[in-house]
Parts: structure tokens; sequence; C-alpha cells
């Protein structure tokens, strides 16, 4: 079985990688400030105490584990290109 890998896409897929976790990075910025600026801490209504924790948490763990696997996945795709080129050569 052969495997055929080719480094300038799979370079280019990584860096598409890249820019998608660091658009999501700002974007979710956005989108934390707009919601402690719209739901203020001292606003203490069952929903919106439900809503800002609901949002820490995923703010705080949810996202930025799947921008670390996301990042781990472009990681992944250098240095299989890595590996393969290195491997061609002898």
């Amino acid at each position: 079985m052969n495997i055929t890998i080719k480094p300038g896409a799979a370079t280019e897929d990584a860096a598409q990688i890249d820019s998608i976790i660091n658009q999501i990075e700002q974007d979710m910025q956005t989108l934390d400030a707009a919601i402690k600026k719209n739901i203020p801490a001292g606003v203490q209504t069952n929903w919106s105490d439900t809503v800002r924790s609901n949002w820490e948490q995923y703010y705080s763990a949810d996202i930025p584990d799947a921008m670390a696997q996301m990042s781990m996945s472009a990681s992944n795709l250098r240095l299989a290109v890595e590996k393969a080129l290195k491997y061609s050569q002898g």
C-alpha cells in the first residue's frame, strides 16, 4: 500500500487550521465581552445565572480544549509531512 502526501497541500491545510483557530478565538472573545456587557454579574435571575454559568464553563473549558485539539491536528499534519519527506529522501 502506498501513501501519497502532497506537502504543499498538507502545509496549506495546517495553515488554514491555524487561521480558523485564530478567528474562532477572536470571535469567542467578542462574544465573551458581549455576554459580560449585556448580562452583568450583578444581574441575578435564574435565566442570567444559568446563561453566565453555562457560558463561563464553555468559554473557560470547552473552547480552549477544542482549540487545543485543532492545533494538535495542525501540528500532526506538519509532522506527517516532515516525516514523509524525510522517508522519501532515503
